[in-house]
């Protein structure tokens, strides 16, 4: 499931990592974020790092997607190491990321259901995750043995 990806550094004490999206626009500082929320589960949260502060709304279009993408999801493997039992949230800030989040589990359905399980909201209604469905956002588990 983990293609060619950037290298990431490990934001300690964080639950954070840093990495670099290299292409047509240049060298773009990119974050990832695992933010622990009231319910207990993690919001996923990436975007660049401009002038020092995390920003999750830009579009960076490096013409790098595939790449760049391959890096959350290892990020999301390193997290899940430290916290097996975790729950990731996808949650996006617009309408294009809601998009995009929608194509990318599509994409990647066979993949993704070997070793997650994941559950897609529509508003507020929470099913098992089928890629014919349109989510607004997304929660992601490892897949108990």
């Amino acid at each position: 499931m983990i293609r060619e990806h950037y290298t990431l550094e490990r934001l300690t004490p964080y639950n954070a990592y840093r990495f670099e999206s290299i292409g047509v626009r240049g060298v773009i500082q990119k974050f990832v974020i695992f933010e622990e929320m009231e319910n207990g589960n993690f919001n996923l949260a990436f975007g660049d790092i401009i002038d020092g502060r995390t920003v999750d709304n830009v579009v960076t279009n490096n013409h790098d997607a595939e790449k760049t993408i391959s890096t959350v999801v290892k990020a999301v493997h390193l997290f899940f190491k430290d916290n097996p039992s975790a729950k990731i949230e996808f949650d996006a800030v617009d309408e294009r990321r809601i998009k995009l989040y929608n194509w990318i589990f599509s994409r990647r359905y066979l993949e993704i259901i070997g070793e997650f399980d994941v559950y897609g909201f529509i508003d507020v209604k929470k099913e098992r995750y089928s890629p014919s469905s349109f989510y607004t956002k997304f929660e992601v588990s490892l897949k108990i043995a």
